[in-house]
């Protein structure tokens, strides 16, 4: 996968730290000691968790992208910064009081095994808290028809870029691992000024992994100038000419024994 355009990917921070807040606010911990981010992208998951957890003893923000950690560091100061990949393992960073995770497992394959592996980092009475967006409704088909038409199939090989489940899955996994834990779906509507905000909105994030597959700088603008005209036939402007954006994201909470 090609690195992260940060500057894309923050023009929404406002907007994508709406399920980071969701998130948060259903750990049931007031004092833990040690805290992981897995995915942490720029920072902006993490910091929030240092505020939430003023007196954990150490914090740690960990992302496999050179240029997510590099605007980590860069703009967060009190954390620990970690370029790692999650598929390497993390067992050598010992136990975790908060295991969290915002908008980061859709890009990993295997989840029937990788999330069993991470529940093994957290300690007695420790908390995973995760939140998967869920790539589902018109725009979704309509990429993946994008992607299959005759203009663009061969430029695919992988057609179906974002890993999710129903929550049938996730469930027979928690269950499997906890004996308390919550799981839930929240649409979150974010309010945009354009439609172009819609496509730089999903550009570094749901587009990404077609955009990875395109070669060329022409290719891509095409490709993007595609998009934008699939956009301008799935939303029409409110009365005040903003758009409403709704985001489906699926929520686990759990709480080791």
């Amino acid at each position: 996968m090609a690195d992260w355009n940060t500057e894309l990917y923050l023009l929404n921070e406002e907007g994508r730290n709406k399920a980071v807040f969701d998130l948060i606010s259903h750990i049931p911990l007031k004092n833990p000691g040690r805290v992981l981010d897995i995915g942490c992208g720029p920072g902006n998951s993490t910091i929030m968790l240092r505020k939430t957890f003023p007196g954990a003893e150490e914090v740690i923000g960990l992302d496999s992208s050179p240029n997510m950690i590099a605007k980590a560091r860069e703009a967060h100061g009190g954390i620990t910064w970690l370029q790692r990949d999650i598929n390497e393992g993390l067992s050598d960073l010992g136990r975790f009081d908060i295991l969290f995770s915002n908008s980061v497992m859709h890009w990993l394959q295997g989840h029937a095994v990788l999330l069993p592996r991470l529940f093994e980092l957290l300690g007695a009475g420790g908390v995973a808290a995760f939140q998967i967006p869920y790539f589902l409704g018109a725009m979704y088909e309509e990429v993946s028809a994008l992607a299959g038409s005759e203009k663009w199939n061969r430029f695919f090989p992988v057609k179906e870029t974002a890993v999710f489940h129903d929550i049938g899955f996730y469930y027979d996994i928690l269950s499997s691992h906890f004996s308390v834990f919550d799981l839930w779906t929240t649409k979150h509507t974010h309010v945009l000024r354009s439609l172009t905000d819609i496509l730089d909105f999903y550009t570094p994030t749901g587009f990404k992994g077609y955009f990875d597959q395109l070669e060329s700088q022409e290719l891509r603008e095409e490709f993007a100038a595609d998009l934008m005209l699939m956009i301008k036939g799935l939303y029409s402007p409110q009365r005040d000419g903003k758009y409403l954006l709704r985001v489906e994201r699926f929520f686990f909470v759990a709480k080791k024994g």
